[in-house]
């Protein structure tokens, strides 16, 4: 090559002009020029192609581990390493799945008691699996298959029932993503399993599991169920920190070889809830084990910074079920579609609480949707004995001139009453076992 500039140049006197002829009829000298750019532009110019596309070809994930905590309320970040960098979700993956599911169920677009076709790829799909039995499955069976045994047939019926097939619903997975923040997050399936181009970062996982809080607190509570029933078998749920972390009432769990154990939780103490966020573990224990220490000192740090409350959002006026709905014994009403017309009927009464009966009472409001949301929150962390035999209740009692909503579950024994109390405690959940009398019943004064 130096050997053809310098003829060049002897015969044009213009070595700058041959240069050019010479990139131009050697593609080659042009990439050797490219490659010799600086790197931090590269780089950039990389990013902002990445974040211009929902489509990205074959990313280069280059780590497993980082981490993000931050203020729920606030969004303030308390602690963090790594947390724009991409790495792969795994099973992850099932929080936008469940978005997808749950603003599904307040569209109309499906119904909990709706029997969706079990399709072949779901049948085949690699385990964790629910293992469906017959042709179809309930929605309500499909999305508490995912919050426990994070079900990889669940997520992929619950795709194609949503995009018509699972490839589809990646895309609108990946738009929904764009549209909540997530800017480098790109699906490729609805469970997780393994994909060389399904990345996403621990910043945008948080943003989700905040979305999730704001835009379903009605469903929210699901998160805490740790055992559902399905067809008789106990589908245990894979996150251990709802009973090992005090104040933990959620999120989710991964992993894959590829991105190592992964995990998404939210806890409340002391009024304050946090969104934690731990990347590629090397083990469950171990990043349990970090989570719990990130999360311990993120709470010091909210309280010795005094951040705000978390204040629990407003439950929208779209909301057609309530988180007790998903819980076994509990029936699915099949809330209206969009269109049809439903005749009004008189509310049923509030079941009440036998004399000498005992009941877990996890507060008193002024507002009854507030004791609907406790009583949600409670009864999803009960177990699940206790949730089957008792009721739901909320009813009113007058106490200075005001009307306050009693959040009860019903119908139980002293025992069960006591014990479950004790079990909501340690869960930082406000309760109080209390036998009914004449005293304390709806109509007392």
């Amino acid at each position: 090559m130096t050997l053809l500039l310098k003829r060049c140049a002897a015969r044009f006197g213009w070595l700058a002009a041959c240069t050019i002829l010479v990139t131009l009829l050697v593609p080659g000298l042009a990439g050797a020029q490219t490659r010799a750019a600086p790197p931090g532009k590269i780089h950039a110019a990389k990013a902002a192609q990445r974040a211009a596309s929902p489509w990205v070809p074959n990313p280069a994930v280059n780590g497993k581990d980082s981490y993000l905590i931050i203020d729920a309320s606030s969004g303030r970040e308390l602690s963090s390493d790594k947390a724009d960098e991409l790495r792969h979700p795994a099973s992850l993956t099932k929080l936008m799945t469940l978005y997808l599911t749950f603003s599904a169920l307040d569209s109309g677009k499906l119904s909990l008691g709706d029997s969706l076709p079990v399709s072949l790829a779901a049948l085949n799909a690699q385990p964790t699996k629910m293992g469906f039995v017959g042709g179809s499955v309930l929605v309500r069976d499909a999305v508490m298959g995912l919050v426990t045994r994070s079900a990889n047939d669940a997520a992929i019926v619950l795709g194609e029932a949503l995009g018509g097939n699972e490839e589809n619903f990646a895309r609108l997975m990946t738009a929904k993503a764009r549209q909540l923040g997530m800017a480098s997050t790109v699906y490729r399936n609805a469970s997780g399993l393994p994909n060389r181009e399904q990345v996403t970062t621990a910043r945008d996982m948080a943003k989700l599991a905040h979305a999730l809080l704001r835009d379903f607190p009605h469903y929210y509570p699901v998160f805490s169920v740790q055992s559902y029933n399905y067809r008789g078998r106990p589908l245990a749920n894979h996150n251990r920190m709802l009973q090992t972390y005090a104040g933990a009432d959620g999120l989710k769990t991964g992993y894959t070889n590829a991105s190592g154990f992964n995990i998404v939780i939210s806890a409340m103490r002391d009024n304050r809830r946090l969104i934690g966020v731990v990347m590629g573990g090397d083990s469950a224990y171990s990043r349990d084990r970090l989570m719990a220490d990130l999360m311990d000192r993120g709470f010091e740090s909210a309280q010795q910074n005094s951040l705000s409350a978390w204040t629990t959002p407003r439950v929208p006026a779209s909301a057609r079920y309530s988180a007790a709905n998903f819980v076994p014994g509990i029936a699915a009403p099949e809330a209206p579609r969009i269109g049809q017309v439903v005749k009004a009927e008189p509310a049923p009464s509030m079941p009440t609480a036998a004399i000498g009966s005992w009941v877990i009472q996890v507060g008193s409001f002024s507002e009854s949707r507030s004791a609907e949301a406790a009583l949600q929150r409670a009864t999803a962390a009960l177990p699940e004995a206790t949730r089957s035999h008792g009721a739901v209740s909320i009813d009113e009692v007058q106490m200075a001139q005001k009307t306050f909503h009693r959040a009860r579950l019903t119908g139980l024994s002293q025992a069960e009453a006591i014990d479950g109390c004790k079990k909501l405690s340690a869960r930082k959940i406000y309760c109080s076992a209390i036998q009914v009398t004449a005293w304390n019943t709806p109509g007392a004064r």
